[in-house]
């Protein structure tokens, strides 16, 4: 068994384990056969990537951080061991190390961008947000989505200049969560065939 391999198995076995999540359940979920699981748990096979988002999602806990610790050994530890403030730096400045171009412009016009709201006021509101059911977090973004729709057609978006957000990732994870909200989960991941999915719905509106 290779490292990643490794990596990956205890990262699944953990991932379930904290959701207190049978292996059977489990693979009803993802609807594998249970074999599946347990080839999967003891590196015996190597899941494959959309597999491993289904596993996440099916035991619902968070991507970035269970996906991050297959990357980084030893993160799931780090966080669950009350880090200090040095450690979080550390932890952070390595995400943002991995960040993609887009998330380091949203993180920037956040911080930087003259939208006229102060940056730690929007993270607070995020987070705010984030601890809401699933089904009234999709409800925001609808609202959202159409409050930019209007701004943007009658001209009066506060700062037309800055950095615009991407708008089929936002109706992809609204797509996802309503889909993932109406099975009463509040966890839902975003891929591929749901990008073409936000697009089509997008050219027919």
């Amino acid at each position: 068994m290779d490292d990643w391999v490794s990596r990956v198995a205890k990262t699944l076995v953990k991932a379930r384990e904290k959701a207190g999540v049978s292996q059977a359940t489990l693979a009803q979920r993802m609807e594998v056969s249970r074999q599946s699981v347990i080839k999967w748990e003891r590196g015996i096979n190597a899941i494959s990537f959309p597999m491993m988002l289904k596993w996440f999602v099916g035991c619902g806990v968070s991507l970035e951080r269970y996906l991050d610790s297959c990357i980084h050994p030893g993160l799931l530890e780090r966080l669950e061991d009350d880090p200090t403030d040095k450690e979080k730096r550390r932890m952070l400045h390595e995400a943002i190390e991995e960040c993609s171009a887009y998330e380091v412009d949203t993180l920037l016009y956040i911080r930087y961008g003259a939208h006229g709201s102060d940056h730690l006021s929007v993270l607070t509101e995020m987070v705010a947000n984030l601890h809401t059911p699933l089904r009234d977090r999709v409800a925001v973004v609808n609202t959202i989505l159409s409050h930019y729709e209007i701004a943007t057609a009658t001209k009066t978006d506060v700062d037309p200049e800055g950095l615009q957000p991407n708008i089929e990732m936002l109706c992809q994870a609204r797509d996802c969560g309503m889909a993932a909200a109406k099975n009463t989960e509040d966890v839902y991941s975003i891929n591929k065939e749901a990008i073409e999915d936000a697009k089509k719905k997008n050219e027919t509106r």
